[in-house]
C-alpha cells in the first residue's frame, strides 16, 4: 500500500482512497505526519506547530482524525507494527 493522507483516511474507506492526491510528510514535534497537499495547507495557514495542535485542528471533542500512532509507511525501517499492543503480545 502506498502513502495516504492520515486525515482523509478517516473519511474514506480503503477502496475509495484517492491515489492521485499529492502526499507530503509534515515534520512535527512528536512524529512525522502524512497529509495531502490540501490538509497540509490548512494546517500551515492555521499556524499549527505541534502534533497536539494538529490533532485539535482535525478533531471534534475528544476524537481526532489524526491517529496518535504512526501509519506503516512512517514506521522505522518501513516495516508495519506488530499485531500485539505490547512487545510481549503475540
Amino acid at each position: 500500500m502506498g502513502q495516504y493522507c492520515e486525515v482523509c483516511a478517516n473519511f474514506r474507506s480503503g477502496s475509495e482512497r484517492c491515489d492521485d492526491r499529492e502526499i507530503v510528510q509534515v515534520e512535527l514535534d512528536a512524529r512525522p505526519v502524512l497529509l495531502c497537499r490540501g490538509h497540509a495547507r490548512i494546517a500551515e495557514r492555521s499556524g499549527v506547530e505541534t502534533f497536539e495542535q494538529l490533532r485539535e485542528l482535525y478533531g471534534s471533542g475528544r476524537r481526532s482524525h489524526v491517529p496518535r500512532r504512526r501509519p506503516a509507511p512512517l514506521q522505522p525501517g518501513g516495516e508495519p507494527r506488530r499485531s500485539g499492543r505490547r512487545a510481549t503480545d503475540r
